[in-house]
């Protein structure tokens, strides 16, 4: 009996941010309200609070569903870079751009990410979060990038935080251009744009020739 009940809490939590997702998509972040979140989700204001503190627990909540598996790969590599750390790269954010192709949940949170958070206080709350969250990436991904270049894959004087710095941007910014436009298949395109920031990284000119 536990147990079902346990399960029960979880498919509510679930409903409730696949209500927040739509809601979130259809009305932008600062205009969509708790009621209208359990509107859609046929529940009352006090499921919400039972699972979710506020309108940017809620969120964060809704974020995660899509980012944690992502960082879940950078955490592994973290643990294990392998013998090839740089393809290694190059496969998973070949993944992550096949994700926001193919993979309905995670096309709308990106889009809702990326068009549908105006200012609002929520929207800034969520975005101080997300900014350390941005940060801790980066130094993980310089991490793994100094050991690429332990192995020789990418020149000993590259700035490796800077080549985060640079790869990061690099993915935003493929998807932000990918989701307004829609003129190719991301999916099947996410192998060689990953391998083409790559193999400029490999021949990068020093900082002082550029």
């Amino acid at each position: 009996m536990a147990r079902r009940t346990k399960e029960q809490a979880a498919e509510t939590r679930e409903q409730l941010l696949d209500a927040a997702e739509r809601v979130f998509h259809a009305k932008g972040v600062a205009r969509a309200t708790l009621d209208d979140i359990a509107r859609d989700a046929g529940m009352t204001r006090g499921a919400i609070y039972w699972h979710f503190k506020n309108k940017t627990d809620i969120f964060t909540a809704m974020c995660d569903r899509v980012t944690l598996p992502m960082q879940a790969m950078l955490d592994a590599q973290l643990a294990d870079p392998g013998e090839d750390p740089l393809g290694q790269l190059a496969s998973d954010g070949a993944r992550i751009l096949s994700l926001v192709a193919s993979d309905p949940r995670t096309l709308r949170v990106f889009e809702i990410i990326l068009f549908k958070t105006e200012l609002s206080e929520v929207v800034a709350e969520v975005m101080a979060e997300e900014a350390e969250r941005a940060a801790t990436c980066r130094n993980q991904l310089a991490t793994i990038l100094r050991a690429a270049q332990q192995k020789g894959q990418i020149p000993a004087h590259v700035d490796c935080y800077l080549a985060a710095f640079a790869l990061n941007g690099y993915l935003i910014g493929c998807i932000r251009e990918w989701l307004e436009l829609r003129e190719f298949d991301l999916a099947q395109r996410a192998e060689w744009l990953m391998q083409t920031f790559y193999m400029g990284l490999r021949h990068a000119p020093p900082l002082d020739a550029a």
